[in-house]
């Protein structure tokens, strides 16, 4: 290794106490940042899962349950488009 590192006394590519290993701090803030990042969107995915599984287990206790919340879906998403077609977003 003293091929890599130099000889000896040297404690490796970080000598002393210049920005040698993170601490505790360090660890938890990148987590915390990670987490941050990756939450959303696995939360959307878990609810889409959940949404599914439930719209199956309306469909299996009556048809007319499943088919109610697949119109109020698109009931929704139709709607939404007519508000955002009558407020536009403004462009300057």
């Amino acid at each position: 290794m003293g091929f890599y590192y130099g000889s000896g006394d040297s404690k490796g590519p970080n000598k002393g106490n210049e920005g040698g290993d993170g601490g505790f701090k360090e660890t938890l803030l990148i987590i915390w940042v990670v987490m941050r990042v990756i939450a959303p969107p696995i939360g959307i995915l878990l609810g889409v899962v959940i949404g599914i599984f439930a719209l199956f287990w309306l469909f299996t206790i009556a048809p007319i349950l499943g088919l109610a919340v697949i119109v109020l879906i698109i009931g929704g998403l139709v709607a939404r488009g007519i508000w955002e077609a009558k407020h536009p977003p403004e462009l300057r």
